[in-house]
């Protein structure tokens, strides 16, 4: 059987040779009979060998189908047409080098969605049909969408959201937006996907919660508008007065001495306000270095029981204190000072007249608990969760009247915070308030 090329075409010149002798020699017919049959046997012996190439041609598209629609890899046996040409085993090596790219192609997918499943902000990509060809879970819960097969940004129902991946695929560029989701704040960022050829082929949009930030922003905004608040009135006053005063009031000595009194009490009003806010904000940034040493708990106590009992005694309260053992903490015994006499000015101030405030302390297994329990007004409910924020009062006219600042009580958390410990707060209104503070117990 004729194999390559070069046998057919020394086959194909011997017959041409044969044929030519034939016609100049004689007529006689044997040759050309010869010659015939040789030419038959030879086209038979093609068209078998072309029947294998086909069928072997044949298999090779049903495993490309195989591979397309069951991703089987399955190898073929190498078919051979010419010595230098090995159809077969070029073929295998293409099919092992696309199972290895659909291994890589897997194993990336299983990378990135490792990655962006762990990372809390939404992430999604839009092709450039505006269909979403891929989502982290938690874009996935986000929109309340389970999977993304032939789902585009039409299909997401909210509209916020909708419109972000609308005006990323339009622009083409880096967008920046912020929207409102769920009672929370979002950035998004969408990064445009650019081919090889520099074609706009799709979007990567990032959204990033700021609801921290910006609860931080409305704080800061809210704080300054209460410093600006605090200090007018003062401010106002003190320029009141002065004005009265320089206009003719320093000739009669009632008025200008009520007047300098109105003065001096604004003045040390705003005082108070600037050593409060100077505190703060020392502890905020770790500023503030504490002289920790070996505290007695129930000396610390009597000592600012005794600081404010000219105020308890001016409406007829008693602080009811009893020792029962020494108690020890390490902290620093002018600002622990600070705290619980802010606690008990607070008690006083709050309680009605001829009322009873107590102080109680236990030992727990790793702190010592003090408590400052009054019978005063309370709290209503809605302000719990606010009474540690920075000029936040229950009774705002009230504070006024006391001279408080409202940073008293945020003051006293920072001071409690710095030494490790926790306060807490119980109260019923019109029945009193219990403030609890944890101090980690100094071990023998």
């Amino acid at each position: 059987m004729i194999k390559t090329r070069h046998e057919l075409l020394s086959f194909y010149l011997l017959c041409t040779i044969l044929l030519f002798v034939n016609i100049g020699t004689s007529n006689d017919g044997q040759i050309t009979f010869v010659f015939l049959m040789m030419l038959l046997i030879v086209m038979i012996s093609q068209y078998r060998r072309s029947m294998i190439y086909l069928k072997q041609l044949k298999r090779y598209d049903e495993v490309a189908l195989l591979v397309q629609e069951k991703n089987d890899y399955s190898s073929i046996r190498p078919l051979v047409i010419e010595q230098q040409e090995v159809v077969g085993v070029q073929y295998n090596q293409l099919m092992r080098f696309i199972h290895q790219q659909e291994f890589r192609n897997k194993r990336n997918m299983q990378i990135l969605n490792i990655i962006t499943n762990n990372i809390q902000d939404p992430i999604v990509i839009l092709n450039i049909h505006g269909e979403l060809e891929y989502a982290n879970n938690q874009f996935k819960e986000w929109v309340h969408m389970t999977a993304l097969k032939k789902l585009s940004f039409y299909d997401v129902k909210n509209e916020p959201i909708r419109k972000i991946l609308e005006d990323a695929l339009i622009c083409e560029k880096t967008r920046k937006k912020q929207l409102k989701i769920h009672n929370k704040y979002y950035s998004s960022v969408a990064h445009p996907i650019f081919d090889e050829q520099g074609d706009f082929n799709g979007v990567v949009v990032l959204f990033h919660d700021i609801s921290d930030l910006k609860k931080y922003e409305n704080l800061q905004k809210e704080f300054f508008s209460n410093v600006s608040h605090e200090l007018k009135t003062p401010i106002s006053a003190i320029k009141g007065c002065s004005e009265i005063l320089l206009n003719g009031g320093l000739k009669d000595q009632a008025i200008c001495e009520e007047f300098l009194t109105i003065i001096q009490n604004e003045n040390l009003r705003i005082e108070r306000l600037v050593k409060d806010l100077l505190l703060i904000n020392r502890y905020e940034h770790d500023q503030i270095k504490h002289q920790t040493q070996r505290l007695e708990v129930n000396h610390l106590l009597n000592d600012c029981i005794q600081n404010v009992q000219t105020i308890a005694n001016f409406k007829h309260q008693t602080i009811d204190f009893v020792e029962e053992k020494k108690y020890w903490v390490e902290g620093d015994y002018t600002k622990l000072q600070h705290c619980f006499l802010n606690l008990l000015t607070n008690a006083i101030h709050y309680s009605p007249d001829e009322t009873q405030i107590q102080i109680k302390v236990a030992e727990k297994s790793t702190f010592i608990e003090i408590s400052v329990i009054d019978h005063g007004i309370g709290i209503p409910p809605e302000d719990l969760p606010h009474i540690f924020e920075r000029f936040y009062r229950v009774d705002k006219a009230r504070s006024r009247h006391t001279g408080g600042t409202g940073l008293g009580l945020s003051i006293v958390a920072s001071i409690i915070e710095a030494h490790h410990g926790a306060i807490q707060v119980q109260s019923e209104l019109n029945k009193g308030s219990c403030f609890t503070v944890q101090l980690p117990k100094l071990l023998k």
